[in-house]
């Protein structure tokens, strides 16, 4: 018997999947059914994916009785609550990395997960995307190294730093080192700006500049000193809010897929690219908090 799928939410992360899911046998996998916040937009999708049943709210989807799995591709603040709702109706969930914004939060959804009895996965790794398979040591797709993710997670306090959202537009500040102290090491990454473009949020051209950071700074420090680089090369950056992504369009809180706090350095261990091949980007929270819409 097929495994039957219901799709939480319409967004293109969701298209994607779905057509992914969509070249397995179908004896195997069937999308039986999506769920949107407007029911307009699960409509949409259920056309253009030919999906029987449509559902305008998560809450109607998780009394399917005819659903074994749920796929969440919601936008990341709201994983914690659609995963409760899922597992707490004792569906089996396969969620969008990351599965949870802090320990806390992580706890509680595999507590509600064990406690119904129900599979539940993370889509992540940290160099390929794909599934980490943490008990073996290394992703079982691209064979990345992952045990450190273990090691320095062990280290990592119960609650992360807030999100480097609604940081004002000031630049960053820095003590001088004084006569005879070690100086902090300094290394170049990539920053650009990405703004709303047909509906996403997209690198705009001609905006990457060269940036001079240290390995240890935080995703605040490195959000307020790309701003003031963008600025000083009289880059159409606008006075106001703005948020650090990654190259993907997500916000930059933690590590990719873990609740291990953001730093250039860690950044670089777990994407396996040199300091001078990072590329990170600013948008404005309006825009950012638009893109979410499109979830």
């Amino acid at each position: 018997m097929a495994t039957r799928w219901g799709i939480c939410s319409s967004g293109k992360i969701s298209h994607d999947f779905t057509v992914a899911l969509k070249t397995l046998p179908p004896e195997d996998h069937q999308v039986v059914a999506v769920a949107a916040r407007e029911l307009e937009d699960a409509q949409e999708f259920a056309t253009k994916h030919s999906i029987s049943r449509v559902y305008g709210s998560y809450e109607l989807m998780a009394r399917d009785p005819d659903i074994d799995v749920v796929y969440i591709g919601v936008i990341h603040p709201y994983h914690l609550s659609t995963c409760l709702l899922f597992t707490n109706a004792k569906k089996n969930v396969l969620c969008e990395k990351p599965l949870a914004m802090n320990t806390k939060k992580m706890k509680e959804i595999l507590s509600s997960a064990k406690r119904n009895d129900v599979f539940l996965m993370e889509m992540y790794c940290p160099f390929c995307g794909s599934s980490v398979t943490a008990p073996l040591g290394f992703c079982g797709v691209c064979g990345g190294d992952i045990t450190f993710l273990k090691d320095v997670a062990n280290k990592v306090p119960e609650e992360m730093p807030t999100t480097s959202a609604h940081l004002s537009a000031q630049p960053s500040t820095s003590a001088v080192s004084s006569y005879g102290e070690k100086k902090q090491k300094i290394v170049k990454i990539s920053v650009g700006v990405m703004r709303m473009m047909d509906g996403f949020l997209r690198p705009v051209r001609g905006t990457l500049l060269p940036l001079d950071v240290e390995p240890q700074w935080s995703c605040q420090k490195l959000l307020a000193a790309a701003i003031k680089k963008q600025k000083a090369f009289k880059q159409a950056v606008e006075d106001s809010a703005h948020v650090l992504l990654y190259p993907d369009a997500r916000e930059i809180i933690n590590i990719p897929g873990t609740d291990i706090p953001f730093t250039v350095e860690m950044y670089k261990k777990t994407s396996g690219k040199p300091y001078q091949r990072i590329k990170l980007y600013i948008c404005t929270v309006v825009d950012f908090e638009n893109s979410c819409k499109c979830f």
